[in-house]
């Protein structure tokens, strides 16, 4: 009876033979699910690799090879001025701010190129970098509260190697100290007394006003102590004398700039008189040539029997001799 009835009903006699198939013929669902999984990975990954070299592609090339022209071109720069660091052609000082300046241009250069670089490609892989910045930010923020001192000389630094303030071996005034310029960076410069030999480092945001002492060409006056009882005409005379005789001895002529002055009387100090001479002098010198000046006079004062200043000599004059006191007229 079931039979008969099955006959009669539409397509209940293929569901019956489609249920009594083998249960081998029937697809695995799971084994249907990872096929597709993989189907469609397979087809995302080739479309993702497919707009990657005609969009993407291009643009990290664009962005290396600007990459790589700033290097070159930075390496250039770097290189020439490092060419220009010669020390016959622009002296030992300044051939080191030089290179100093070489060094530091190229570090920071390759710094901000990277960076640059890395931002762009990032972008590229839209990778918002937004945060990145931000982030970026409010470090250097606190870095800069935290070390505006080394920021400052940093700063100070490059300006004093742009500008050619000073050099190595230099005599310089600085922050209250005098000497010899040993070395010089972006953060301090050290400065060796002109005394007492002692190193001084000076940060270079202490340094606001700078005085060269050897820069282009030298000055120096040396005072010359008489005494008061000499006659002022010979003195002068003798003076001017050993100048112009110092200023035309073959090994201190190439030293000497300018012709050396006798300016006459400067002051009165107790019993002597100060007279004093100035010498200009090429950069470094002037101590050599003022040390010399100094013998010559010495010598020239010992065959004269001249007597040399003393403030704290006194003289007592005989009462015949001694100055009087202006009179006043009467009325």
């Amino acid at each position: 009876m079931l039979l008969t009835y099955l006959q009669f009903v539409p397509g209940a006699k293929a569901a019956v033979s489609h249920a009594a198939a083998p249960t081998a013929d029937i697809p695995n669902p799971g084994a249907l699910e990872h096929e597709r999984f993989w189907t469609t990975l397979a087809r995302e990954w080739r479309g993702d690799t497919v707009e990657f070299l005609h969009i993407s592609l291009p643009k990290l090339l664009i962005v290396a090879i600007i990459t790589l022209a700033l290097i070159w071109l930075l390496r250039f720069a770097t290189r020439r001025l490092r060419k220009l660091a010669n020390p016959k052609v622009v002296g030992p000082g300044r051939a080191a701010q030089i290179r100093t300046l070489a060094s530091v241009l190229r570090t920071a250069g390759w710094a901000i190129i990277i960076f640059h670089a890395a931002i762009q490609s990032l972008e590229i892989f839209h990778i918002n970098v937004t945060p990145l910045l931000a982030s970026a930010g409010v470090a250097g923020v606190a870095v800069g509260f935290g070390a505006q001192t080394i920021v400052h000389d940093v700063i100070n630094g490059m300006l004093i190697l742009v500008e050619n303030q000073f050099n190595v071996g230099d005599m310089v005034k600085i922050a209250g100290v005098t000497g010899t310029v040993e070395d010089m960076s972006l953060r301090r410069t050290t400065i060796r007394d002109k005394d007492d030999g002692s190193i001084y480092i000076v940060p270079n945001s202490q340094i606001t006003t700078v005085s060269n002492l050897t820069r282009d060409w030298s000055q120096i006056q040396v005072n010359i102590s008489v005494d008061y009882r000499e006659d002022a005409d010979r003195v002068i005379g003798i003076l001017k004398e050993l100048a112009d005789q110092l200023a035309n001895d073959p090994q201190f002529k190439p030293m000497m700039s300018g012709a050396p002055s006798v300016v006459g009387i400067d002051s009165f100090k107790g019993s002597e008189v100060i007279y004093p001479v100035v010498f200009k002098t090429s950069v470094n010198n002037q101590w050599t040539v003022a040390r010399a000046y100094r013998l010559l006079v010495k010598q020239r004062f010992w065959q004269e029997k001249m007597l040399l200043g003393d403030p704290q000599r006194i003289y007592n004059y005989p009462a015949s001799d001694a100055p009087q006191p202006p009179t006043t007229p009467s009325s």
